[in-house]
This record gives structure tokens, sequence and C-alpha cells, in this order.
């Protein structure tokens, strides 16, 4: 089965300092290279009234583009998770379509538990019903907030 369709990764960080969440950013976006992924690349927004660049890469957002598998959703969000644990960072929200996934540093049951959820939803054709575990989101809602600001 291929999963079509972008998939967003937003990273928070409690101090939100711009050079950090960049440096995080860049930490994430090498080691989803490695994954051999169709695309990776930093989502661009646009910069502040009265700024000469009218786009910027954002200090918060990645996005995965093009069809892939549901393994490598599933080593995606691996990655992500194990990424968290390593830098500290306090959360990562995963969005395919209508479907958002929030990766804390939970334990790795309900980790599991979560992940397994979203991938089930994201690649299912919409007749599943899927609840989510604890400490996770898995909901039919857009990405509030995060998208690109800083």
């Amino acid at each position: 089965m291929v999963i079509t369709g972008d998939v967003t990764i937003v990273v928070e960080d409690d101090d939100n300092d711009p050079q950090r969440l960049d440096e995080l950013i860049r930490q994430l976006h090498e080691e989803l290279l490695l994954l051999d992924l169709p695309e990776v690349g930093r989502e661009m927004t646009s910069a502040a009234v009265g700024t000469k660049s009218g786009i910027l890469p954002s200090l918060t957002t990645l996005v995965v583009s093009g069809g892939f598998s549901v393994a490598a959703l599933r080593s995606l969000t691996i990655v992500v998770a194990e990424w968290i644990k390593r830098c500290g960072a306090r959360k990562a929200v995963l969005v395919v379509g209508e479907y958002r996934l929030e990766i804390e540093g939970a334990s790795k049951k309900t980790q599991d538990a979560a992940v397994n959820a979203f991938i089930q939803a994201a690649a299912a054709d919409g007749s599943a019903t899927i609840s989510p575990p604890v400490h996770s989101t898995l909901a039919h809602a857009p990405l509030e907030g995060s998208r690109g600001e800083v």
C-alpha cells in the first residue's frame, strides 16, 4: 500500500530559541534523509513584513513529500521518536492528511500503540475506526498553530 501526499513534522521546544530550533530541525532533517524517502525539506513560510526576503525556510517544520509505503511511514515515526529522546526536544507533531500524531517522551509501549494507530488511520480507506492511545493525539483536525511560527 502506498501513502500519497505530504507528511508534515512540526517540532516544539520549550525555549523557542530560533538558533536551537534551527539546529534541531537540521538534525532531524539529516536523519530523515537517511531513510531514502522521496523528498524531505523544510516548509517554506512567508517572511515578516518589512524584511527583504518574501519566503524563508521554517524553523519548526519539515515536509516529507511523495508517495511512500506504510513501512517507510513507520520508519519515519520511529526516527522522529528516537530523535526526540536523544535531542531533548519537547514534542513533534506529524500530520498526514487529516490525521495527527503527537510524539512526546512516552513509554515505548504507549508510543508503539500510537504509531500503529496513526499508520492504520493514514493508510486506511476511511472505513476503519481508530481509538487513540493515552499520551497521543490522533484526530481528524488540521494542525493548529506552530506551522511556520517562530
